[in-house]
């Protein structure tokens, strides 16, 4: 059973529609900058009725608890309290998320604010210091389909994201090649990154045959966003 309709939501569906038994919950709070209490609590209400539901329910959390930017904001303290919410159920698997990539119109995605601002010549600024981690999102339903079908046990909270992070300028001048035209940004000195430790997805992308080589971010930035 699939809640949601986003990204994340529809890379599941030929995984998890028909499946009774799993509940992927994906209709939750995904901009890292939202602050209304509405919105939260909206995530919350509805949390606790699939909670009640019978079976497994998975819940994508953020690696962005790991990022120490990101530590007093509104949206990591609600993705905490919804992760101890989901573990006090027992059977549940939380899987943390980065930065994911794909096709979808959210403008709150790195990436598409990345390509938008780009392709339209527009200035925007690059944090030099800043590291991001990117993730295909179809490489994310293969491994969080595998982790619960293959895992024991199957519960608990795992960090889904690709096992290293890039700058943002890296990312930058993969778009630039990619688009074939120049960005127009200021670089700012500041930013940071923050380590993922991935040894589910490194077990799974070795059983799935996932490259996350030194190609990834370009083969996965041209897959989306490519002329």
């Amino acid at each position: 059973m699939i809640i949601g309709r986003g990204l994340v939501a529809s890379a599941f569906v030929p995984y998890f529609e028909s499946d009774q038994d799993v509940i992927v919950f994906a209709a939750g709070v995904s901009n890292s900058g939202e602050t209304r209490a509405e919105e939260f609590l909206r995530e919350e209400k509805m949390l606790r009725a699939y909670l009640e539901a019978a079976g497994q329910l998975i819940y994508f959390g953020s690696c962005s608890v790991f990022d120490p930017e990101m530590a007093n904001t509104q949206y990591v303290h609600h993705k905490l309290e919804m992760e101890a919410l989901v573990s006090s159920y027992r059977g549940n698997a939380i899987f943390r998320l980065p930065q994911v990539v794909g096709t979808s119109s959210n403008s709150n995605l790195l990436t598409n604010f990345l390509h938008q601002k780009i392709e339209n010549g527009e200035r925007f600024n690059v944090w030099k210091n800043a590291r991001r981690n990117l993730i295909d999102v179809d490489d994310i339903a293969a491994i969080v389909t595998h982790v619960i079908r293959t895992g024991d046990p199957k519960e608990g909270v795992y960090n889904i994201a690709s096992p290293f992070s890039v700058s943002i300028l890296n990312i930058v001048e993969v778009f630039e090649m990619v688009l074939g035209k120049k960005a127009v940004y200021s670089l700012i000195d500041a930013g940071s990154g923050y380590d993922i430790d991935v040894p589910d997805v490194k077990r799974a992308a070795s059983d799935l045959n996932i490259s996350f080589d030194e190609d990834y971010i370009e083969r996965t930035i041209r897959k989306y966003y490519g002329r």
